[in-house]
């Protein structure tokens, strides 16, 4: 089976590849990365090639071995500014973006320093966004209760909540579980 890459155009066939320690470590990192990422990964990484020239294995290894690190965090920060959550999605959505870029870029890239700020940019928009529906809601008067991990949740904390209330809940939605809690008592005690 021969292999023809799309970044470099250089064709050999699958076992050549494996054959090559660089270049078995670096599709093994490629396979590693989120699925959504992997997807993208070579595009971007054709932004570290020199022009004239094809990328090494051992940088191509380097930069996946550098994403992986700054993906697997699940946020972004660039300096001066706060950290936002930044899932594998977005950090597609941002090299897609940088290769569509391209013919503007300054080629070879020498860092992620670029990926970072689209990421940043995008993982802003994405939690304004969050958090304008969260404001939405307050303002109507209907907050949905919605923490991540509400699933994996212990037994024990669950009775906690049940017998002390939600230690996240302010006294005004304390008050009324406590009314719904009796309201409920009152429907079991008419039922039997």
């Amino acid at each position: 089976m021969i292999l023809i890459c799309p970044s470099c155009g250089a064709t050999h066939s699958a076992e050549a590849w494996e054959n090559d320690t660089m270049a078995r470590q670096a599709l093994q990192a490629s396979c590693a990365l989120p699925p959504e990422i992997s997807k993208v990964c070579l595009g971007y990484l054709s932004l570290f090639r020199p022009r004239q020239r094809a990328l090494a294995w051992s940088k191509s290894l380097r930069i996946l071995n550098e994403l992986s690190a700054l993906v697997a965090p699940g946020h972004v920060q660039v300096q001066g500014k706060p950290a936002r959550p930044c899932p594998p999605r977005i950090w597609a959505l941002a090299m897609e973006q940088m290769v569509e870029r391209s013919a503007t870029l300054q080629r070879p890239l020498k860092n992620h320093n670029y990926l970072r700020q689209i990421g940043w940019q995008l993982a802003d928009q994405a939690d304004s966004g969050r958090e304008k529906q969260v404001r939405q809601a307050e303002k109507s008067g209907v907050t949905k209760v919605n923490r991540s991990g509400d699933d994996e949740m212990s037994p024990a904390m669950r009775r906690y909540i049940e017998e002390n209330g939600d230690p996240l809940a302010t006294p005004a939605m304390q008050d009324m579980m406590q009314r719904m809690k009796a309201r409920q008592g009152e429907f079991n005690a008419e039922q039997e």
